[in-house]
């Protein structure tokens, strides 16, 4: 994921799906009166050891390769400990789910703990709009393996801590996995990766050639805007982008010769033939199924992309699988920015018991469960070093030290400044994005990407202006300036000590 202008949605980016759902039947029932922290005032502060009467934790979550580690070890561990306590799941796909934390919280029917995949704007929106319960006064993160990995304008905003990181940011969604059996049928080695796109559109054309013709060398899902963008950013920040802001200047950087190189890749390789014919109505999770039917040789995704296939189509996994580097321009490879890893849930403003909630949530904290989270093969933990020493597929242990070679950690303004974070609790989304010039461009609706990606940038640049104007009549102090990092060097981590 690339650091950005606009707001951020909570981190990976793929959670971070738009899309209109149908009603959902919420089934909780109409919480009683709140105290001003939202909890019913029976229950406000409420302890698992010492309460007298049952407490249900109400979770939702997107992430379904931890069904197994939520529901039958972590809940049920906490269960045991606290027998008045029972934790209550309910996961939903991206999509859905953020329309029914809407739903939820016009009708006062929010849960105790949820993620914000589906829900629009940066934490820091949320945050100022009144959507969490800070837990810093319920639960020491200040002597937890977490310390090193909280950050104000992510994890904690005017003092206050509201969450902390389980997964790395240390990732990025355009990792190319192979269908190995497939990659051998064509002649080829599955464990080599084309280093370069030319390299990679040859492979690629081999793949789709030397294989039986209901077999398409790649799957590129067009349904999905912001699958496309990180694939656009994440090519370009290969092509030598800093990302969607470059750092040095602070100006917004999706019309530069990176993006318009990273642009003409992606049209290339639709020009070349090789793409799945049903890739323009695909979203990711509908075209993992067709590449674990055996349709498509290759697919870039994300880490989860095991840990997905474990749940729903494992005999893909055992049919043969790898995960290839992703490549560059040139044999001269660059780098992949990422913001530090925010936090992946949340307690609610609305939570009923929030002391209890958090502390459901800090047990998530420990080395040991990072080296259960690992298992599942989703994003990696982060406290990443227990990928070494966990049981998982050696095509996520190679994904996971590819991570550790081409991406690093990119700089942050709200950081920085915690002002940032006002504004952009005012910033408003620029249309069309870059995932959805994209996608304008790969299905043929729009062909002067050129002039749409400056477009983008000026109304981007314009939309940065306004929403500062607008947080400094509420107080804010910030400016343009905290967009601009002149001790960011290209190629190394932007690390805490570098904001001082």
């Amino acid at each position: 994921m690339s650091t950005s202008t606009t707001p951020r949605p909570s981190r990976p980016s793929r959670r971070q799906l738009l899309r209109t759902a149908g009603g959902l039947a919420l089934g909780l029932p109409l919480l009683n009166a709140c105290t001003g922290g939202g909890q019913s005032a029976q229950n406000a502060g409420a302890d698992p050891t010492d309460a007298t009467g049952p407490i249900t934790v109400n979770w939702w979550d997107h992430f379904r390769p931890l069904t197994e580690l939520f529901e039958k070890k972590l809940f049920v561990e906490y269960h045991q400990k606290h027998d008045n306590v029972t934790v209550k799941r309910r996961q939903l796909d991206p999509a859905d789910l953020g329309q029914a934390l809407q739903l939820a919280r016009r009708s006062k029917q929010l849960p105790d703990v949820h993620s914000t995949a589906g829900l629009s704007g940066s934490v820091a929106a949320l945050v100022t709009n009144g959507w969490f319960h800070p837990i810093g006064d319920f639960v020491d993160l200040g002597n937890s393996p977490m310390k090193d990995y909280l950050y104000d304008g992510i994890h904690r905003f005017d003092g206050k801590v509201y969450t902390f990181p389980v997964f790395s940011g240390r990732w990025h969604d355009s990792t190319t996995w192979v269908n190995s059996a497939l990659a051998k049928q064509a002649g080829l080695d599955p464990e080599q990766s084309p280093a370069t796109w030319d390299e990679y559109r040859a492979t690629v054309r081999t793949l789709d050639q030397k294989t039986p013709d209901s077999v398409h060398g790649l799957l590129l899902p067009m349904k999905d805007t912001d699958y496309l963008g990180g694939k656009l950013t994440a090519f370009a920040q290969m092509a030598g982008a800093p990302g969607q802001t470059d750092w040095k200047t602070g100006e917004i950087a999706v019309a530069s010769e990176p993006f318009i190189q990273a642009m003409e890749f992606l049209l290339a390789l639709k020009a070349d033939g090789v793409l799945h014919p049903a890739s323009s109505s695909l979203g990711p999770r509908d075209a993992r199924a067709r590449w674990a039917a055996g349709e498509a040789a290759l697919f870039p995704w994300g880490p989860w992309f095991i840990g997905g296939l474990m749940v729903e189509e494992s005999p893909a996994v055992k049919r043969g699988i790898s995960a290839w580097q992703i490549p560059a321009p040139s044999t001269q490879r660059g780098t992949v920015y990422v913001a530090p890893a925010s936090g992946s849930f949340f307690v609610s403003d609305q939570a009923k018991n929030p002391k209890v909630a958090a502390d459901v949530l800090f047990q998530m904290t420990t080395a040991d469960f990072a080296a259960q989270l690992a298992t599942r093969m989703d994003q990696p933990p982060i406290l990443l070093d227990s990928v070494d020493k966990a049981d998982v597929h050696p095509a996520y242990k190679k994904n996971v030290s590819f991570f550790q070679q081409d991406v690093r950690i990119g700089p942050v303004p709200e950081v920085r400044n915690g002002g940032v974070a006002k504004a952009l609790a005012e910033m408003r989304d620029v249309h069309p994005s870059p995932g959805e010039i994209v996608q304008a461009v790969l299905t043929g609706s729009t062909k002067d990407y050129k002039t749409a990606l400056q477009q983008y940038a000026d109304k981007a640049t314009k939309e940065r202006k306004r929403a500062i104007d607008a947080a400094k009549k509420k107080g804010a102090e910030v400016s343009e300036d905290d967009w601009v990092f002149g001790n960011w060097q290209p190629g190394q981590d932007y690390t805490q000590a570098s904001y001082k």
